[in-house]
């Protein structure tokens, strides 16, 4: 799998959903060796806006993976195409 590449996990203070969701997402990261980046929509108007009530959300790639309830085994199928995709 390729080292380097970073999950972007969407959340903010305060949110249960967020908590549960970030251990999931760091679990399931370092399985595959992804880093996790969690950004607080809160710093960025223009994720406010993005996702507002729709956190946490788990992007990779630019795309926009799951939210909500994060499933580890969604999450895991989908991190599994698009890092198969990834190969030559």
């Amino acid at each position: 799998m390729p080292e380097g590449e970073v999950i972007t996990f969407y959340s903010k203070p305060g949110c249960h959903l967020c908590d549960e969701g970030f251990e999931k997402v760091e679990a399931i990261a370092g399985r595959f060796r992804l880093a996790v980046t969690k950004v607080d929509i809160l710093s960025h108007p223009d994720l406010q806006l993005r996702h507002g009530e729709r956190i946490p959300v788990v992007e990779f790639g630019g795309e926009v993976l799951c939210w909500g309830r994060i499933s580890e085994k969604r999450l895991e199928r989908e991190l599994r195409k698009r890092l198969r995709s990834e190969q030559p």
